[in-house]
């Protein structure tokens, strides 16, 4: 193996060895950083999915929640107002603990209101692009 090849490794290695051989740039461009970047926007491509799947389940959830209810409504504004009373409201769902394990962002949190009569559910995708993932009695939809 040639000694600016096996330093290829880090960061500074690759600049260094662009500079150092810059025909070489189209092959490693080819062969290294195209498929790094592919790599990448599967994986936003999988938590997006991911994200979005949980969602419909909170919404399932939510959309069971009137049947057992004696007041017969979705829970209200005060029963849903971060990750934690969600996870108490909806028991049923086994929400996990960390509200990222859901692929959603935890600095973002949940956003819920609901008069018991319809209701609106909000969170941001761990994702690249963020995507505002909402769901509502008619369905989930995504914004980015």
């Amino acid at each position: 193996m040639k000694p600016a090849v096996r330093y290829l490794t880090s960061v500074f290695s690759l600049s260094a060895f662009l500079l150092i051989f810059p025909a070489c740039d189209r092959a490693v461009e080819e062969e290294v950083i195209q498929p790094v970047e592919l790599m990448y926007g599967q994986k936003d491509v999988a938590a997006e999915q991911v994200a979005v799947s949980n969602v419909q389940t909170v919404r399932a959830a939510i959309m069971r929640y009137p049947a057992n209810s004696p007041s017969g409504q979705y829970p209200g504004d005060m029963e849903i107002y971060d990750y934690g009373s969600l996870r108490e409201t909806l028991a049923g769902a086994n929400l996990p603990r960390n509200i990222a394990e859901l692929m959603w962002d935890p600095a973002y949190g949940i956003t819920y209101q609901s008069d018991g009569s319809t209701f609106t559910f909000e969170v941001r995708a761990l994702t690249k692009e963020r995507e505002i993932i909402t769901a509502t009695p008619g369905g989930v939809t995504r914004n980015r």
